[in-house]
Protein backbone atom coordinates (compact mmCIF):
# COMPACT_ATOMS: atom_id res chain seq x y z
CA UNK A 1 0.00 0.00 0.00
CA UNK A 2 3.17 2.14 0.63
CA UNK A 3 3.55 2.53 -3.06
CA UNK A 4 -0.14 2.87 -4.11
CA UNK A 5 -0.04 6.15 -1.85
CA UNK A 6 2.98 7.51 -3.48
CA UNK A 7 1.67 7.74 -7.18
CA UNK A 8 -1.45 9.34 -6.18
CA UNK A 9 -0.83 12.65 -7.61
CA UNK A 10 -4.44 14.27 -6.37
CA UNK A 11 -4.99 16.67 -4.43
CA UNK A 12 -6.62 20.66 -6.43
CA UNK A 13 -6.67 24.16 -5.41
CA UNK A 14 -7.88 24.20 -10.32
CA UNK A 15 -11.09 25.14 -11.24
CA UNK A 16 -10.93 25.27 -11.61
CA UNK A 17 -8.75 23.64 -9.02
CA UNK A 18 -9.25 21.25 -8.05
CA UNK A 19 -7.40 18.60 -6.61
CA UNK A 20 -5.05 17.00 -8.45
CA UNK A 21 -1.53 19.02 -6.63
CA UNK A 22 0.69 17.72 -9.61
CA UNK A 23 -1.04 19.08 -12.60
CA UNK A 24 -1.23 22.28 -10.53
CA UNK A 25 -5.01 22.94 -8.63
CA UNK A 26 -3.52 23.42 -5.92
CA UNK A 27 -3.25 26.66 -7.94
CA UNK A 28 -6.40 26.78 -9.82
CA UNK A 29 -8.22 28.19 -6.68
CA UNK A 30 -6.81 31.74 -7.69
CA UNK A 31 -9.26 31.65 -10.46
CA UNK A 32 -11.94 34.12 -10.35
CA UNK A 33 -13.07 34.74 -13.93
CA UNK A 34 -14.96 37.52 -15.49
CA UNK A 35 -15.37 40.52 -13.06
CA UNK A 36 -17.82 43.19 -14.96
CA UNK A 37 -17.72 45.25 -11.74
CA UNK A 38 -14.26 46.19 -11.19
CA UNK A 39 -14.60 48.87 -8.46
CA UNK A 40 -16.81 47.25 -6.07
CA UNK A 41 -15.87 44.73 -3.39
CA UNK A 42 -17.46 41.00 -3.66
CA UNK A 43 -17.74 37.79 -1.16
CA UNK A 44 -18.88 34.56 -2.32
CA UNK A 45 -18.86 30.93 -2.41
CA UNK A 46 -17.58 28.39 -4.35
CA UNK A 47 -17.59 24.74 -4.43
CA UNK A 48 -15.55 22.37 -6.50
CA UNK A 49 -14.86 18.67 -7.16
CA UNK A 50 -12.48 16.69 -9.21
CA UNK A 51 -11.91 12.59 -8.81
CA UNK A 52 -8.76 10.56 -10.33
CA UNK A 53 -8.07 7.01 -11.11
CA UNK A 54 -4.57 5.64 -9.96
CA UNK A 55 -3.56 2.27 -10.42
CA UNK A 56 -0.62 -0.02 -10.44
CA UNK A 57 -0.35 -2.76 -13.04
CA UNK A 58 2.50 -5.19 -11.84
CA UNK A 59 2.30 -7.37 -15.24
CA UNK A 60 1.29 -10.38 -13.64
CA UNK A 61 4.39 -10.62 -11.24
CA UNK A 62 3.81 -13.47 -8.70
CA UNK A 63 5.64 -11.32 -6.01
CA UNK A 64 3.58 -8.02 -6.09
CA UNK A 65 -0.85 -7.98 -6.06
CA UNK A 66 -1.92 -4.94 -8.37
CA UNK A 67 -3.24 -2.14 -6.53
CA UNK A 68 -5.47 0.98 -7.59
CA UNK A 69 -7.33 3.88 -5.91
CA UNK A 70 -10.39 5.75 -6.87
CA UNK A 71 -10.04 9.21 -5.09
CA UNK A 72 -12.32 12.20 -4.69
CA UNK A 73 -11.44 16.04 -3.86
CA UNK A 74 -13.94 18.49 -3.03
CA UNK A 75 -13.56 21.80 -2.04
CA UNK A 76 -15.48 24.88 -0.49
CA UNK A 77 -13.78 28.57 -1.29
CA UNK A 78 -14.74 31.31 0.64
CA UNK A 79 -13.80 34.26 -1.29
CA UNK A 80 -13.42 38.10 -1.55
CA UNK A 81 -12.11 40.86 -2.72
CA UNK A 82 -11.91 44.62 -1.25
CA UNK A 83 -11.64 47.37 -3.77
CA UNK A 84 -9.23 49.74 -1.80
CA UNK A 85 -9.35 52.47 -4.72
CA UNK A 86 -10.16 52.13 -8.56
CA UNK A 87 -7.07 50.48 -9.45
CA UNK A 88 -5.73 48.59 -5.84
CA UNK A 89 -8.36 45.56 -5.29
CA UNK A 90 -7.25 43.05 -2.12
CA UNK A 91 -8.46 39.60 -2.97
CA UNK A 92 -8.57 36.63 -0.86
CA UNK A 93 -9.52 32.95 -0.91
CA UNK A 94 -10.20 30.52 2.12
CA UNK A 95 -10.36 26.89 1.39
CA UNK A 96 -12.10 23.86 3.02
CA UNK A 97 -11.35 20.70 1.32
CA UNK A 98 -13.06 17.65 1.87
CA UNK A 99 -10.45 14.62 0.14
CA UNK A 100 -11.75 10.99 0.09
CA UNK A 101 -9.06 8.09 -1.34
CA UNK A 102 -10.72 4.81 -1.87
CA UNK A 103 -8.04 2.14 -2.89
CA UNK A 104 -7.80 -1.18 -3.02
CA UNK A 105 -5.50 -1.81 0.25
CA UNK A 106 -6.48 1.42 2.11
CA UNK A 107 -9.13 3.79 2.56
CA UNK A 108 -8.59 7.39 4.08
CA UNK A 109 -10.90 10.33 4.54
CA UNK A 110 -9.19 14.27 5.56
CA UNK A 111 -11.23 17.29 5.69
CA UNK A 112 -10.20 20.59 7.36
CA UNK A 113 -9.36 24.41 6.35
CA UNK A 114 -6.69 24.30 3.94
CA UNK A 115 -3.75 27.55 2.85
CA UNK A 116 -5.37 30.91 2.44
CA UNK A 117 -4.20 32.64 -0.08
CA UNK A 118 -4.06 36.67 -0.05
CA UNK A 119 -3.45 38.74 -3.50
CA UNK A 120 -2.86 42.23 -4.15
CA UNK A 121 -4.43 43.16 -7.83
CA UNK A 122 -3.76 46.61 -9.70
CA UNK A 123 -5.81 47.32 -12.83
CA UNK A 124 -3.01 48.75 -15.57
CA UNK A 125 -6.62 50.02 -17.68
CA UNK A 126 -10.57 49.51 -17.74
CA UNK A 127 -12.56 50.59 -20.65
CA UNK A 128 -15.37 48.61 -19.35
CA UNK A 129 -17.36 51.73 -18.11
CA UNK A 130 -17.06 53.45 -21.51
CA UNK A 131 -19.75 52.31 -23.14
CA UNK A 132 -19.79 54.46 -26.17
CA UNK A 133 -17.11 52.52 -27.10
CA UNK A 134 -17.25 48.82 -29.29
CA UNK A 135 -13.88 47.75 -28.12
CA UNK A 136 -13.80 47.32 -24.47
CA UNK A 137 -11.11 45.85 -22.94
CA UNK A 138 -9.33 45.34 -18.77
CA UNK A 139 -5.90 43.90 -17.57
CA UNK A 140 -5.20 43.62 -13.66
CA UNK A 141 -2.44 42.15 -12.56
CA UNK A 142 -1.55 40.85 -9.13
CA UNK A 143 0.88 39.05 -6.69
CA UNK A 144 0.24 37.21 -3.04
CA UNK A 145 0.70 34.59 -0.20
CA UNK A 146 -0.42 31.29 0.44
CA UNK A 147 0.02 30.93 4.21
CA UNK A 148 0.67 27.32 5.82
CA UNK A 149 -2.54 27.01 8.32
CA UNK A 150 -4.03 23.73 6.78
CA UNK A 151 -2.49 20.73 8.38
CA UNK A 152 0.25 18.90 6.49
CA UNK A 153 1.38 16.10 8.82
CA UNK A 154 -1.62 13.91 8.88
CA UNK A 155 -1.18 10.18 9.14
CA UNK A 156 -2.63 6.59 8.37
CA UNK A 157 -1.78 3.66 10.46
CA UNK A 158 1.11 5.68 12.09
CA UNK A 159 2.37 7.17 8.92
CA UNK A 160 2.04 9.92 6.90
CA UNK A 161 -0.21 9.95 4.23
CA UNK A 162 0.39 11.05 0.83
CA UNK A 163 1.98 14.86 0.22
CA UNK A 164 -1.05 15.38 -2.58
CA UNK A 165 -3.51 14.46 -0.17
CA UNK A 166 -2.59 16.82 3.07
CA UNK A 167 -4.80 19.98 3.86
CA UNK A 168 -2.16 21.87 3.72
CA UNK A 169 1.38 22.04 2.65
CA UNK A 170 3.14 23.23 5.38
CA UNK A 171 4.89 26.10 3.13
CA UNK A 172 4.41 29.77 2.64
CA UNK A 173 4.29 30.25 -0.93
CA UNK A 174 4.09 33.36 -3.48
CA UNK A 175 1.78 33.84 -6.08
CA UNK A 176 1.59 35.54 -9.30
CA UNK A 177 -1.86 36.36 -11.12
CA UNK A 178 -3.17 38.38 -14.08
CA UNK A 179 -6.49 38.42 -15.83
CA UNK A 180 -7.40 40.09 -19.08
CA UNK A 181 -10.84 40.58 -21.05
CA UNK A 182 -11.35 42.30 -24.31
CA UNK A 183 -14.60 42.71 -25.54
CA UNK A 184 -16.45 43.44 -28.62
CA UNK A 185 -20.11 44.40 -28.44
CA UNK A 186 -21.74 41.38 -27.50
CA UNK A 187 -18.56 38.89 -28.27
CA UNK A 188 -15.47 38.68 -26.21
CA UNK A 189 -12.46 36.51 -24.77
CA UNK A 190 -10.96 36.03 -21.15
CA UNK A 191 -7.76 35.28 -20.54
CA UNK A 192 -6.31 34.63 -16.83
CA UNK A 193 -2.66 32.80 -15.77
CA UNK A 194 -1.12 32.26 -12.48
CA UNK A 195 2.04 30.82 -11.22
CA UNK A 196 3.10 30.03 -7.73
CA UNK A 197 6.33 29.75 -6.16
CA UNK A 198 6.65 26.85 -3.90
CA UNK A 199 9.13 26.79 -0.87
CA UNK A 200 9.85 24.24 1.53
CA UNK A 201 8.36 23.05 4.71
CA UNK A 202 9.44 22.74 7.93
CA UNK A 203 9.93 18.97 7.27
CA UNK A 204 12.24 19.88 4.06
CA UNK A 205 9.58 18.67 1.60
CA UNK A 206 8.82 21.25 -1.20
CA UNK A 207 5.66 21.06 -4.20
CA UNK A 208 7.28 21.54 -7.75
CA UNK A 209 6.26 25.30 -8.57
CA UNK A 210 2.60 25.08 -10.64
CA UNK A 211 1.34 27.38 -13.00
CA UNK A 212 -2.18 27.57 -14.92
CA UNK A 213 -4.20 29.29 -17.85
CA UNK A 214 -7.56 29.56 -19.60
CA UNK A 215 -8.99 31.06 -22.20
CA UNK A 216 -12.81 31.47 -22.97
CA UNK A 217 -14.68 32.68 -25.06
CA UNK A 218 -18.36 34.66 -24.22
CA UNK A 219 -21.17 36.13 -25.51
CA UNK A 220 -23.11 38.49 -23.18
CA UNK A 221 -26.62 38.48 -23.43
CA UNK A 222 -29.20 40.44 -21.89
CA UNK A 223 -32.88 40.53 -20.30
CA UNK A 224 -34.88 42.37 -18.44
CA UNK A 225 -34.15 40.92 -15.61
CA UNK A 226 -30.69 38.60 -15.92
CA UNK A 227 -27.45 39.15 -17.90
CA UNK A 228 -26.28 35.91 -19.00
CA UNK A 229 -22.96 34.77 -19.96
CA UNK A 230 -22.09 31.58 -21.85
CA UNK A 231 -18.57 31.06 -22.39
CA UNK A 232 -16.24 28.03 -23.60
CA UNK A 233 -12.99 27.29 -23.99
CA UNK A 234 -9.13 25.73 -22.88
CA UNK A 235 -7.84 24.81 -19.00
CA UNK A 236 -4.27 23.79 -18.63
CA UNK A 237 -2.24 23.25 -15.91
CA UNK A 238 1.61 22.17 -15.14
CA UNK A 239 3.40 21.62 -12.11
CA UNK A 240 7.14 20.70 -11.41
CA UNK A 241 8.52 17.41 -9.78
CA UNK A 242 8.30 17.68 -5.91
CA UNK A 243 11.28 17.76 -3.80
CA UNK A 244 12.17 15.98 -0.21
CA UNK A 245 15.08 17.82 0.64
CA UNK A 246 17.27 17.60 -2.85
CA UNK A 247 16.06 14.12 -4.28
CA UNK A 248 13.47 14.47 -6.84
CA UNK A 249 10.43 11.88 -6.04
CA UNK A 250 8.48 9.78 -8.67
CA UNK A 251 5.18 10.40 -9.68
CA UNK A 252 4.72 13.62 -9.11
CA UNK A 253 4.83 16.91 -11.59
CA UNK A 254 3.15 16.62 -14.90
CA UNK A 255 0.45 18.87 -16.98
CA UNK A 256 -2.84 18.30 -18.09
CA UNK A 257 -5.30 20.10 -20.54
CA UNK A 258 -9.40 20.18 -19.81
CA UNK A 259 -12.11 21.76 -22.77
CA UNK A 260 -14.48 23.95 -20.44
CA UNK A 261 -18.12 24.95 -20.94
CA UNK A 262 -20.10 27.12 -18.46
CA UNK A 263 -22.35 29.96 -17.93
CA UNK A 264 -22.40 33.16 -15.69
CA UNK A 265 -25.55 34.60 -14.58
CA UNK A 266 -25.72 38.42 -13.64
CA UNK A 267 -28.65 39.49 -11.75
CA UNK A 268 -28.61 42.97 -9.58
CA UNK A 269 -25.50 42.04 -7.36
CA UNK A 270 -25.61 38.36 -7.31
CA UNK A 271 -23.47 36.59 -10.16
CA UNK A 272 -24.06 32.72 -10.36
CA UNK A 273 -20.84 31.07 -12.18
CA UNK A 274 -21.12 27.22 -13.50
CA UNK A 275 -18.38 25.38 -15.19
CA UNK A 276 -17.63 21.86 -16.37
CA UNK A 277 -14.26 20.53 -17.67
CA UNK A 278 -13.44 17.71 -19.73
CA UNK A 279 -10.26 16.15 -19.85
CA UNK A 280 -8.34 16.76 -23.59
CA UNK A 281 -4.90 15.57 -22.52
CA UNK A 282 -2.86 14.70 -19.87
CA UNK A 283 0.93 13.94 -18.95
CA UNK A 284 1.47 12.99 -15.83
CA UNK A 285 5.41 11.78 -14.56
CA UNK A 286 4.92 8.42 -13.83
CA UNK A 287 6.77 5.17 -13.62
CA UNK A 288 6.32 2.25 -16.12
CA UNK A 289 3.91 0.60 -14.15
CA UNK A 290 1.48 3.47 -12.86
CA UNK A 291 -1.03 4.90 -14.49
CA UNK A 292 -2.98 7.94 -13.72
CA UNK A 293 -6.67 9.41 -15.21
CA UNK A 294 -8.00 12.80 -14.12
CA UNK A 295 -11.90 12.67 -14.58
CA UNK A 296 -14.36 15.40 -15.37
CA UNK A 297 -14.35 18.41 -13.20
CA UNK A 298 -17.25 20.82 -11.70
CA UNK A 299 -17.17 24.36 -10.37
CA UNK A 300 -20.36 26.28 -8.84
CA UNK A 301 -19.84 29.80 -7.34
CA UNK A 302 -22.30 32.43 -5.94
CA UNK A 303 -20.90 36.27 -5.71
CA UNK A 304 -22.71 38.98 -4.30
CA UNK A 305 -21.47 42.67 -5.46
CA UNK A 306 -22.06 45.48 -2.99
CA UNK A 307 -20.18 48.85 -2.34
CA UNK A 308 -20.51 51.34 0.63
CA UNK A 309 -21.77 54.52 0.28
CA UNK A 310 -19.63 57.19 0.38
CA UNK A 311 -21.44 60.20 3.32
CA UNK A 312 -22.15 63.39 1.84
CA UNK A 313 -19.66 65.82 2.94
CA UNK A 314 -20.88 68.79 5.34
CA UNK A 315 -20.30 72.20 3.35
CA UNK A 316 -17.56 73.22 6.32
CA UNK A 317 -15.71 69.61 5.64
CA UNK A 318 -16.28 70.94 2.40
CA UNK A 319 -14.31 74.10 3.12
CA UNK A 320 -11.50 72.40 5.01
CA UNK A 321 -10.92 69.82 2.41
CA UNK A 322 -10.75 72.70 -0.24
CA UNK A 323 -7.68 74.00 1.95
CA UNK A 324 -5.45 71.26 2.42
CA UNK A 325 -5.46 70.49 -1.10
Amino acid sequence: MKRIILILLVMSWGLQSQACDICGCRLGGVYFGILPMYNTHFFGLRYSQASFNAAIDYRNNQYFEDEFSEDTYRRIDIMGRYSISKRLQVNFIVPYLMNDMNGSHQSVQSAGVGDPMVLLYYNLFNTGDKGSSLWQHSLSVGGGVKLPLGEYQKQDAGQIINRNFQIGSGSLDYLLSMNYTLRYQKFGINAEASYKLNSKNSEGYRFGNQSNASTYLFYWITTPQVAILPLAGVYYEQAEKHLDGKIEQFNTGGSAMFGTVGVQLFRKNLNLNVLYQVPWMQNFNTESTVSISANNRFTVGLMYNFSFKKKKQKPKDKIKKQRWQ
